[in-house]
């Protein structure tokens, strides 16, 4: 899959593609699915391409908004792409069965890069975690589901916050660099209004020795994509 991707902007890495590789066990065909914050539209344009969906994207960075209309047509994908600010944005009345997101999570203690358009799709107070649940609360269906990554160090931070909102975090898998060595990104299932207990998954190692894990090499052989940087 081509994806055009900015020469000095924000690019996709494989958090995206462990997300997209955790969500698809989870899609139901034929439903109703939102990506928060499609960037060049990878997440969306890879989850679209294996089941069927009634996919919208919104994205607030216009120059992203513009790759992301680029890809979907020349991947031959339809979505409703819309262009905003999540948080701001009207949805009307529509609803969603799943809402799907790579949210910026860096904290203002991490260094910040001088680029604007990453700094915007990096750093969580472009879109605070709190804020986007409440909001994500309000377009879920009555069992609607959030699946989503996050940084690993914050995991106490958003599993409060989704309780708190009455979306239950029912199945998580945790990524690590290394066998033995710390949790680098969080993958999450949560599930409005369920009564279910949390589902801890087996880590998904990224490396072994000094090669990609054998899991991780066949996720990128599954999403097989390549950039173009324009």
């Amino acid at each position: 899959m081509q994806i055009y991707q900015p020469k000095d902007g924000y690019c996709y890495n494989s958090d995206t593609l462990f997300l997209y590789d955790f969500a698809l066990k989870y899609f139901k065909p034929k439903k109703q699915v939102l990506e928060v914050g499609s960037g060049s539209g990878v997440l969306g344009l890879l989850c679209a391409k294996e089941v069927e969906m009634d996919l919208t994207m919104i994205e607030k960075n216009p120059k992203m908004l513009e790759l992301c209309q680029h890809n979907l047509r020349i991947n031959g994908v339809e979505a409703k792409l819309m262009g905003g600010d999540f948080l701001e944005y009207n949805f009307l009345d529509l609803k969603f069965d799943y809402i799907l997101s790579n949210p910026p999570f860096y904290h203002n203690g991490v260094i910040r890069s001088k680029n604007k358009d990453i700094c915007l799709a990096r750093y969580e107070e472009n879109l605070p975690f709190s804020s986007m649940v409440k909001k994500i609360n309000a377009l879920l269906k009555p069992q609607g589901e959030f699946i989503f990554c996050y940084d690993s160090r914050e995991s106490f931070k958003v599993f409060g916050i989704l309780f708190e909102f009455k979306i239950r975090p029912i199945i998580v898998r945790y990524v690590h660099p290394r066998e033995n060595e710390e949790a680098t990104l969080l993958l999450c299932r949560a599930k409005k209004n369920s009564k279910s207990q949390m589902q801890i998954l087996s880590p998904l190692l990224t490396h072994q020795d000094n090669e990609f894990s054998k899991e991780v090499q066949e996720i990128y052989k599954r999403a097989n994509t390549w950039s173009i940087k324009c």
